[in-house]
């Protein structure tokens, strides 16, 4: 029997066994084991404009279907997936996509900044996530911080040097509540080195570690929290650093 704690979130189950489990209701299919998952849907649009996406697949959920893509990219085939917004769909998105068939991931998306010399477009690679959201604590006993795979975190290294690609690597602040990041809170965050904030990497470094796959994640610089106000620095109409950033992710994957 689980031990009553003062609060809910912190009565982690060691149990391994669950009520509903992915792969009771997706099958293995035909997918690629390499797997990107991106938060750019107009990168995703375009690419199918242009006819390089194949659909193999669905995540079905209650509110939307999600495609699971088929590319080639450098002669290899890998699929490409949009993310959903927030730790709990994440959660799920890689849940199923694991189920399905895939064991290798790298994430790419933007996240805000808070610092003020951090650039839009600039790329961070994040070491571990500051664990400010829900979902990772069922799935690993709480800390305050989760770690990303390291050896992921080598790979995704090792290309950017090879390309000459200036890049941070640090520490995030996942969190559940964007419109409740406060001044207090972010300036808590940054002293203790996080450098950027968002709402899925906890998350996503949860799952994987609990479901022994491996995945990495890469963040672009977006909208700045470094001031005393905000500023959005039209981080969304940046098409080219996005396509040119889940290219360099599949490229990335594909080496894991």
């Amino acid at each position: 029997m689980l031990k009553k704690q003062e609060y809910p979130i912190l009565e982690f189950d060691t149990c391994n066994d669950s009520y509903i489990e992915p792969t009771k209701i997706y099958k293995k299919i035909d997918v690629p084991e390499c797997c990107v998952i991106t938060f750019f849907k107009d990168v995703i649009d375009n690419k199918n404009r242009l006819e390089e996406l194949k659909q193999v697949g669905t995540i079905y959920t209650e509110t939307i279907d999600i495609p699971i893509y088929e590319t080639i990219f450098n002669g290899k085939r890998i699929a490409l997936v949009i993310g959903f917004l927030g730790a709990a769909g994440s959660a799920g998105i890689l849940e199923d996509l694991i189920a399905q068939g895939c064991k290798k991931f790298i994430v790419c998306g933007g996240a805000g900044v808070l610092q003020k010399n951090i650039a839009v477009g600039h790329l961070i690679i994040p070491t571990s996530a500051v664990r400010d959201e829900g979902v990772s604590y069922h799935y690993i006993k709480p800390s305050r911080e989760i770690e990303c795979n390291k050896d992921v975190i080598d790979v995704i290294e090792k290309e950017f040097l090879e390309l000459g690609i200036k890049y941070t690597k640090a520490k995030t602040w996942t969190t559940d509540a964007f419109f409740r990041e406060t001044k207090d809170k972010v300036a808590l965050r940054v002293s203790e080195g996080c450098v950027t904030v968002e709402m899925e990497a906890a998350a996503f470094f949860a799952v994987a570690k609990f479901r022994n796959v491996k995945l990495g994640q890469i963040l672009y610089g977006g909208d700045d929290l470094s001031g005393e106000e905000w500023c959005g620095r039209s981080w969304k109409s940046r098409k080219e650093i996005r396509e040119n950033l889940v290219n360099l992710s599949m490229s990335v994957c594909l080496k894991i």
